[in-house]
Parts: C-alpha cells; sequence; structure tokens
C-alpha cells in the first residue's frame, strides 16, 4: 500500500512538471491532457486520474510550483545584512533564475500569461485567481520589507534596532514599482534570456535606485 502511495505521487509530480513545461511552451489553451500524458510518458487516464480536468491540472501546477521554484530567491531578502545590499541581492538572484533555471522561467511565463485562453470559459477565473493570490503574496512580501518590518522588529537592517526601511515614507509605491520590474523581466526571459539585463549590480542599479528614498 505504501509503495503505492508513492508511485502515485511520483506520477503525479511527473505530471505537473510536465505540464509545467507544456503550459509555458505552448500555452494552456492550445495544450491538451494528451499533450501532457505524452510528455511524462504516461496515459492519459493518468492524467485525469489526479486531475479533473485541464483548470485544475493548470491551478495545480501554479500552487505546487509557486513556492518550492521561487522560495530559494525570496529567501535572498530574509537573510542578514544591510537592507539595499539585500535588496540588490533579491534582483541579481531573480536575473540569474531567469537566465538559469528553466522551472523558475517556465513558471513565470504561464503565471504572467494574461489570459487563460478563450476557448476555456470555465475556470478562467480559478487560473486567474491562483496568479492573483500569487504576485498579491509578493507585492505584500516586497512591501513589508521595503517597510523594514522584517521579522515584526520595525528594523531594516535585522538588527533589532527599529531603524526606518530603505523606503520606509512610500513602501506600496516602491513595491509596485519592483513587482513590475520582476514582471517585466520574466515577460523579457520568455522570449529570450539574452533580453535581459546583465546578471550583477549593474543589470540592477535602476530598480535599486527606484526603491531608494
Amino acid at each position: 500500500m505504501r509503495r503505492t502511495a508513492e508511485e502515485a505521487a511520483q506520477t503525479k509530480a511527473a505530471l505537473l512538471e510536465a505540464a509545467l513545461f507544456q503550459f509555458a511552451e505552448h500555452g494552456v489553451a492550445a495544450t491538451k491532457l494528451a499533450d501532457v500524458a505524452q510528455r511524462a510518458g504516461l496515459t492519459r487516464g493518468a492524467v485525469y486520474h489526479h486531475f479533473t480536468d485541464k483548470t485544475a491540472l493548470y491551478a495545480a501546477v501554479i500552487a505546487n510550483s509557486w513556492d518550492s521554484v521561487t522560495a530559494p530567491v525570496w529567501a535572498v531578502l530574509d537573510s542578514d545584512g544591510p537592507v539595499e545590499d539585500r535588496l540588490r541581492e533579491f534582483l541579481v538572484a531573480w536575473l540569474r533564475r531567469l537566465r538559469e533555471d528553466r522551472h523558475f522561467r517556465a513558471l513565470l511565463t504561464i503565471t504572467l500569461n494574461a489570459s487563460y485562453g478563450p476557448d476555456q470559459p470555465e475556470g478562467i477565473s480559478d487560473g486567474r485567481a491562483s496568479k492573483s493570490y500569487g504576485l498579491a503574496d509578493w507585492l505584500q512580501r516586497l512591501e513589508t520589507f521595503l517597510a523594514g518590518k522584517r521579522g515584526g522588529d520595525g528594523g531594516g537592517n535585522g538588527d533589532g534596532a527599529g531603524h526606518r526601511g530603505i523606503h520606509a515614507d512610500d513602501p506600496s509605491g516602491a513595491a509596485a514599482g519592483i513587482l513590475a520590474w520582476l514582471c517585466g523581466t520574466a515577460l523579457l526571459a520568455a522570449t529570450d534570456p539574452d533580453l535581459l539585463p546583465p546578471s550583477d549590480a549593474s543589470g540592477v542599479a535602476l530598480p535599486l535606485r527606484g526603491a531608494l528614498p
């Protein structure tokens, strides 16, 4: 019984990975469940065993990948050190992931695809809700970070001294600006990673300057 559960989990994981790349490369609307099954080396029946339809599969891909794929990048903001240094390292890590991590790039590609597809009227709200939730979470993380409220200590340096954040006067506006840059670079990467700015301090100078008071 245990082996069966493990095999089922492996099958589901294989389907989620296959769907992630199929959706990113061909679009959600154009992807058929048979395409996902073929890519995973499984039968279409295996897909229906785990997911009722394409909408459910799409929502599962977003939900399953969101934290596991993006967590390492966001962890940079929670590290120790000056706020400005951490923000710079976060933005550089973002660019490097877009260039080098195919899972990260595929997830951002389908996340930022604005429409689910006119041929899929049912479930559009589910797909968009998943994306909206994820982007709203990113915005909130950035606002909290820029307001200097990391860890609830009110300090931007991680030393509990109660320093103001690097953009304490308007953390919401600064966070929105950075989120727009994150989304813009992700769209560039989906088209051609070579179009991205350099994955170093020079490539993130503009959004970093915009976040400073």
